[in-house]
Parts: C-alpha cells; structure tokens; sequence
C-alpha cells in the first residue's frame, strides 16, 4: 500500500494536481485504499455526494490515470448516457495523450475506448452507457466510476446486475460521485456506505473546492 500510495503521490506532482481538502476524501479515505492482500479493510467502494463545481469529476480522473497507467488493468466509466461519460473520457485523453504524448494503441472517440502498450502488458479505459446494459457484460475490471450516480436509471440493477460482477475476479474498486438527487439508490449507498465494511461515503459542498469558491 505505501508503494501505492507513493505513486499515487508522484503521479499527482506528475500531472500538477493539488487536490482540495474535499477531494482528497476521495483518494486518501480514512481506511486507506483497498488492497485484498495489504490492506482487505480499506475503501474498496468510495461514495462521494458533493455539490456541483466541487471537481468529482476532475478527481475521478486522476484516480483512473493511476489504474490506466498501471500495466494489465482495466477501468470503466459508466455513466447515464455516453454524454455524460465523455466528460471523464476526455479529460484523461487530454492528459495522457494531448499534454503527456504517451501513445495510445488504440483509440476510439466514439466508442470511448482508449488503450495502452505498457511494457508489463496492455491497460484499457472503457466509456459505458448505462442505457445500454448489455455493453456493460465484459471481462473483469480493476476500477470502476460510475458517475452521476444519482441520475442512471434503475442503479440498484445496474451495480448489482451488471458492474458488481465486474469487479469480482480481480477484486477490483468502484468509485460513486453525483450530486444528490433525492431519495435514490444513489442515497441508499451513501448510507451503506457510513456502515458496511469496505464501503466509505462522504459529503461535501461545492463551496470546497477553494480554487472554484
């Protein structure tokens, strides 16, 4: 976990992020990061609940460099629509490819894949569109955000159903951002997440974010 958490570290001096107090709730949790052999209690399904312009987004990205730059990994992004999915997408694409030059081995802006050759062994990103469950049938993943969480259709089916199983084989992570929408299943995880093990949830407002407030 330390060489995890060192990494973690140099890859954000590396892409020059300060995160805000808000986000590093999301990436340092109070149990530290899950690891099913240094560390099976950590954060293995993060629920963040914050206000719009809090940075979710921007912070979920950087968590998926980590994963995308690690040799052998898979990472997901699943949201409501492919719309919405593309923010993310995006984001990492411009950093990766357009500011850092890495070259992806394949890439597709439609499809929403992004791909690279590391000398350990190929990684892949993966846009999803929760309107379109059967993409979400795949091989096992390492990480998993699904964003705006509180705005995809039926969310209970599609983490139980369909993203949960993803992450079996591989012991992978999942990470939940949204701006809260009611009483949704979206809430239902936020408070499985201040009671179960392996779960960590955290609210927070957009006034946080001291570089937007």
């Amino acid at each position: 976990m330390d060489n995890f958490q060192n990494y973690k570290q140099q890859w954000f001096d590396f892409v020059d992020y300060n995160p805000h107090p808000g986000q590093l709730q999301l990436h340092n949790p109070p149990m530290g990061d899950y690891h099913p052999k240094h560390n099976p209690d950590g954060a293995r399904f993060i629920v963040a609940c914050c206000g719009r312009r809090f940075g979710k987004s921007y912070s979920a990205a950087r968590e998926i460099e980590l994963t995308l730059t690690t040799p052998g990994t898979e990472s997901w992004i699943v949201a409501p629509t492919y719309t919405t999915s593309d923010k993310i997408f995006r984001m990492i694409y411009d950093e990766l490819v357009i500011k850092k030059g890495y070259k992806p081995s394949q890439f597709s802006n439609k499809e929403q894949i992004l791909k690279f050759d590391w000398a350990g062994g190929s990684s892949v990103l993966c846009g999803k569109s929760a309107e379109h469950p059967g993409g979400l049938i795949g091989s096992g993943c390492d990480l998993v955000v699904i964003d705006e969480s509180a705005k995809v259709p039926n969310l209970k089916r599609i983490w139980e159903m369909y993203v949960r199983p993803t992450l079996s084989d591989k012991k992978g992570k999942a990470i939940f951002i949204s701006t809260p929408d009611g009483f949704s299943h979206f809430y239902e995880l936020f408070l499985q997440g201040k009671v179960e093990k392996n779960w960590y949830s955290f609210n927070s407002p957009s006034w946080e974010n001291i570089y937007a407030f």
